[in-house]
């Protein structure tokens, strides 16, 4: 067993994961339903699943070459592929849409912002806060770009919190 096959490993998880991700926001824009609203959100714990699983067939198939390191890269690999084929999903769902999309996208994510408004003054949050997040809003859930790099950026965090508690419980 040669280094090669622990890498098709990961890629081979990090690709189905990352098409299960893009299939889910495609499912969810072709029914209807706002592909960047929190029933994507549901995706978020598939690249984690993806890096123990990937992390778990190299344990499994590859055992001799099963060592700290290499379930880390594994589990990096794993990750990094989701959220990337993930956002790429996203990000062509979104320019697919259109302008419409986003705006509908726009309205919610303000709406959601200005809902919380309570929040802010109660939890001793700064009105200055609650205006800096009403001012990022039009980039982050008003262009393709900004949905897309907020779906990369979640992904990718979720999965390297599990990636080191995995490659140490899974190592040889």
């Amino acid at each position: 067993m040669n280094n090669q096959a622990v890498m098709r490993t990961a890629l081979r998880v990090g690709l189905l994961a990352g098409a299960v991700c893009i299939a889910w926001t495609v499912l969810l824009y072709a029914t209807g339903q706002s592909p960047f609203g929190p029933k994507r959100l549901m995706t978020i714990f598939v690249a984690p699943v993806a890096a123990v699983v990937a992390q778990w067939q190299v344990r499994k198939h590859h055992r001799e070459q099963a060592s700290l390191g290499r379930q880390l890269l594994v589990g990096l690999l794993a990750v990094g592929l989701t959220a990337a084929l993930s956002a790429v999903g996203v990000y062509s769902v979104a320019r697919t849409g259109g302008e419409p999309l986003m705006r509908q996208n726009l309205a919610e994510a303000t709406q959601i912002v200005r809902a919380s408004r309570k929040q802010f003054s109660e939890k001793e949050l700064s009105q200055a806060a609650y205006e800096a997040n009403l001012r990022s809003l039009p980039v982050a859930a008003g262009t393709a770009q900004g949905v897309a790099n907020e779906d990369f950026q979640k992904k990718l965090i979720a999965g390297l919190l599990i990636i080191l508690p995995g490659a140490i419980f899974l190592r040889r």
